[in-house]
């Protein structure tokens, strides 16, 4: 049915922070989005880490039976008692459990995180379940870099993002050809 089609397209698989904020915000019930937290307690140390996954890993299929269509898998909160599960290791386990499941194609898996910096990370993220990523700490940084005056001149916070996801989309179109 037309309706069991419906998408949410996208230009490209980078979300600005206030692409990823439009899409949490979004009334539609058809599109509910879910954040799930890809943080461990560091007291718990390497143990800690298999558990917070697997744990990752069950929120994920509750989400889905939930009626949730977009899981936002995120490692913002990190401190001294929290740290972040590698993106990569969060995202692959959790696209992987859903194919086991076979729900991997009833929500589409969004990371929201501080690691990928360039080309390479971007590929091996999608390459392992991400649909879309925002690397919030890259688009931090450049509003810092913006704010301290070590940006080129004429060149702001929007246009450093701006070439930043054009540079990332043109280095992933390489590699994906």
């Amino acid at each position: 049915t037309p309706e069991a089609c419906r998408r949410i397209k996208v230009q490209q698989p980078i979300l600005t922070n206030a692409d990823l904020e439009k899409i949490r915000s979004i009334g539609d019930p058809d599109f509910k989005s879910k954040t799930l937290r890809m943080l461990f307690r560091v007291a718990a140390g390497a143990d800690g880490l298999a558990v917070a996954v697997d744990d990752l890993c069950r929120q994920a299929s509750a989400a889905i039976k939930d009626g949730y269509k977009f899981l936002i898998l995120s490692d913002r909160g990190v401190n001294e008692q929290w740290a972040p599960i590698p993106s990569l290791l969060g995202i692959s386990a959790v696209h992987h459990h859903l194919i086991r499941e076979c729900t991997r194609t009833e929500v589409g898996l969004i990371l929201e995180t501080a690691e990928p910096r360039d080309v390479h990370h971007f590929a091996c993220l999608i390459g392992s379940g991400a649909g879309t990523i925002n690397p919030y700490l890259a688009f931090e940084t450049l509003v810092d870099m913006a704010r301290e005056g070590f940006l080129p001149e004429g060149i702001d916070a929007a246009t450093a993002e701006s070439k930043f996801i054009k540079a990332i989309n043109k280095g992933l179109l390489k590699i994906f050809s």
